[in-house]
């Protein structure tokens, strides 16, 4: 094999890893560990690379599935003091618009930190009909702007 085929190739292969969203097989009912970094997405999980982060916060999500449900604990700490952040599990695969609060296979909750900026939520809901995967975002809203003061997305999605 030539050099340039042997460059084709690996260029080809990391232009389809770069492309497509990384899922995390797990088995139903397991727990996915997922940490969530600044990093703003759409609903179909691709990078907005147009905006920037924001904010210090450390956050982690566990997902699991309890029969038809989907639940997922967010745990933050160093995140802004008294403050609610919103809260959601996104289930895919989906469009990349049309995961705002009710749609559906969405489902909406919040956390509101303590003093020390640390806080934890758990929400449950039920898995949509196809669902294959699900991933969780947490965003603290901003008073003048659609774009959130503050965002965190999975690194993954993860098998439900």
């Amino acid at each position: 094999m030539s050099k340039l085929t042997q460059a084709a190739l690996v260029a080809a292969a990391a232009g389809a890893v770069a492309f497509s969203p990384a899922i995390a097989s797990a088995t139903p009912g397991a727990t996915a560990v997922m940490p969530l970094s600044g990093k703003f997405r759409a609903c179909d999980f691709t990078l907005e690379k147009w905006v920037s982060a924001h904010g210090y916060t450390r956050a982690i999500a566990h997902l699991s599935t309890s029969g038809p449900n989907v639940v997922a604990t967010v745990d933050l700490a160093t995140a802004e003091p008294d403050t609610r952040y919103d809260v959601r599990i996104i289930q895919t695969p989906r469009a990349s618009i049309g995961c705002a609060p009710g749609a559906p296979g969405v489902v909406t909750g919040s956390v509101q930190t303590d003093a020390g900026g640390a806080g934890s939520t758990t929400l449950q809901g039920p898995i949509e009909s196809g669902a294959t995967g699900a991933w969780v975002i947490v965003q603290r809203p901003a008073p003048n702007s659609q774009t959130p003061a503050e965002f965190y997305t999975s690194e993954f999605i993860a098998s439900i």
